[in-house]
């Protein structure tokens, strides 16, 4: 219980983020007591092992849990929180913006079911590929540099700045991808033959819109991409077309909207539909990809590495590094 009440008194008077690591059943207390427990599953048995909230087979192996897995896991885990409120703002504040050009009537400009797969279904699969696959600098990167863990150790990745700015993005790119789309629709008149189709023509091509814009966001904040990450955010936007296709057809077969017949057809065979496509979602993200290139280009390089690749020889299998930290000098060392 000593070393509990010790990580105890630590975490009350410091207001830090503890971590406790043990190899035994004495460790188990301790271990529960931090915020962050890791057990070492050895002779001593399985108790701390089973107590933890992650498991290592050797001591050295905490520095790539922390320098590797941890600062990869908090930028993801960042990213995904942000991207979330980001993309639902991107929507649902729309619904403000078409009330107030209806006249605040109540009436919704998208149809239902789209209303609820949004999350669902067809903006699900982005922020999975982020939470799972995205990471800063590959792992041989990190363990050579543990000052790349410091962004990480001192939450400088989400912050109060940082949160309303990404509501403030996504309140500007909602505004953006409802009055562009209005006024391109100013009139109701979709075709050269001056027919219209209604307010759902307006609503699925906003909708159109929001869900390329919004993967399109996916795609720039991730750092590396790898195949699923192309499937998540290619596949997601695919994904809404084809519902378009199949929803559009339902009725009268299946007793399901009903508003949504032939909107395919509407969509589809309108010129300003596709110029709308093409140009409404660059407008959008001109301003995020130019402060994308500017971070990229002002960013601090690593030398003597290369960052855009996995490199397993451009780092010895032990290299010394050194972090300073709250006035105490740490001697690290990556193990290959």
């Amino acid at each position: 219980m000593q070393k509990a009440e010790v990580v105890e008194y630590v975490t009350k008077h410091t207001k830090t983020v503890t971590l406790a690591i043990g190899d035994g059943a004495n460790d188990v207390a301790m271990i529960q007591k931090a915020h962050v427990g890791v057990g070492i599953s050895g002779v001593e048995g399985l108790q701390a092992a089973c107590a933890s909230d992650y498991s290592i087979a050797q001591f050295r192996f905490l520095l790539r849990l922390l320098l590797v897995h941890g600062a990869w896991n908090y930028t993801r885990m960042c990213k995904l929180i942000l991207y979330s409120f980001y993309k639902n703002i991107c929507l649902y504040v729309i619904e403000l913006w078409f009330a107030i050009y209806s006249g605040w009537s109540g009436q919704v400009l998208f149809e239902r079911w789209t209303i609820g797969l949004y999350n669902v279904l067809f903006t699900a699969l982005p922020p999975l590929a982020i939470g799972l696959f995205d990471r800063t600098y590959n792992a041989e990167v990190m363990m050579a540099y543990p000052k790349l863990y410091k962004p990480s150790q001192s939450g400088k990745l989400y912050t109060i700045k940082i949160f309303w700015y990404w509501v403030f993005n996504g309140m500007i790119h909602s505004a953006l991808l409802f009055w562009l789309p209005l006024l391109m629709c100013e009139h109701d008149i979709l075709w050269m033959s001056g027919e219209e189709g209604g307010y759902l023509a307006l609503g699925n091509s906003v909708y159109t819109y929001v869900v390329i814009t919004v993967c399109l966001k996916a795609g720039l904040v991730t750092t590396s991409w790898c195949w699923p990450t192309h499937c998540a955010i290619w596949g997601s936007i695919l994904l809404w077309f084809l519902f378009i296709l199949i929803y559009s057809n339902f009725w009268p077969v299946i007793p399901v909207g009903v508003v949504m017949t032939g909107m395919h057809v509407i969509l589809f065979s309108s010129v300003v539909f596709w110029l709308g496509l093409f140009l409404i979602p660059i407008i959008t993200m001109i301003p995020d990809f130019a402060i994308r290139v500017f971070q990229d280009n002002t960013r601090k390089p690593i030398p003597e590495l290369d960052m855009s690749r996995d490199s397993k020889n451009s780092i010895s299998a032990i290299q010394p590094a050194f972090y300073l930290h709250n006035y105490r000098l740490f001697y690290l060392f990556s193990f290959q």
